[in-house]
């Protein structure tokens, strides 16, 4: 199935949970900040920005030659007519996106994917795992808007990761870290014990797969639904090539088109 594309305007409504749209625009890079092994991208981008929903995403072509692939990005920020990336350098594609300069373009399709449901939220409870944190600022800014109250947990391996949770503007975030430097030591998990969320809370997580696992446990225990956004390899980010499928009470569906978010309680994790 590939995105459905559509004529970009950049006063169009976005529509509830966002739509596919497949079509590339180019996007100035108009601000660039570093916070440890990240880097917060701001791009000129007001047809995608003006669409996008918390959740969706966008493929992103690497300049230079030798890179064959796009490569997906959560839509960390939509602000106006701007466009907020956040990229952590894992290999030689995201390292030359996280040196791009001011002044410089960038190829952009999107956006992607199925955004979170935020109908009926009345009080939200976010869970991030290091770069898994990005799509949950939008997601803020969105809820903010409705009036919901929102928390937020976020988990980082160390303190140079952890860095980034400055990038955030999120009035209520706690920070854990597996080596204990900054925040509570330990994991994610671990701080969601400590947070009294409210049984009308809904909760909203990304990050790794052993960290959607716990938060499944731990909602399950405490009869909060919610949602997942999924992190997976892909190669088209229309659902053509079928390389990103995970395995939910559904059956076999694409991170891609039928995700990335999905309930939390569907997804299946080995």
């Amino acid at each position: 199935m590939t995105a459905a594309a559509r004529s970009p305007h950049p006063r169009r409504a976005r529509p509830e949970r966002g739509e596919q749209w497949a079509e590339t625009s180019r996007c100035r890079v108009v601000a660039a900040r570093r916070f440890g092994a990240f880097t917060a991208l701001e791009l000129l981008a007001p047809e995608i920005a003006a669409v996008a929903w918390p959740g969706q995403f966008v493929m992103v072509k690497v300049p230079g030659s030798g890179f064959l692939l796009r490569r997906p990005f959560s839509v960390f920020t939509a602000r106006g007519d701007r466009l907020g990336l956040l990229i952590e350098a894992r290999g030689p594609g995201s390292e030359r996106l996280a040196d791009a300069q001011v002044g410089e373009a960038l190829d952009l399709a999107g956006p992607l994917g199925a955004g979170f449901p935020l109908e009926g939220v009345r009080t939200a409870l976010l869970v991030g795992g290091g770069i898994g944190c990005a799509p949950l600022q939008m997601l803020t800014d969105a809820l903010a808007g409705r009036g919901v109250p929102v928390m937020a947990a976020f988990g980082f391996r160390d303190g140079r990761q952890a860095r980034v949770a400055a990038a955030f503007d999120i009035e209520r975030l706690w920070v854990a870290t597996e080596d204990g430097s900054v925040g509570r030591p330990g994991m994610v998990s671990d701080l969601l014990a400590a947070l009294d969320a409210p049984p009308s809370a809904t909760v909203f997580c990304c990050g790794p797969a052993a960290m959607i696992a716990a938060v499944q446990r731990w909602a399950a225990g405490a009869g909060l639904r919610g949602y997942a956004s999924l992190e997976a390899h892909m190669a088209c980010g229309v659902g053509a090539c079928h390389g990103c499928v995970v395995a939910t009470k559904r059956g076999a569906l694409r991170v891609c088109s039928e995700g990335p978010v999905f309930a939390l309680d569907e997804v299946v994790i080995p």
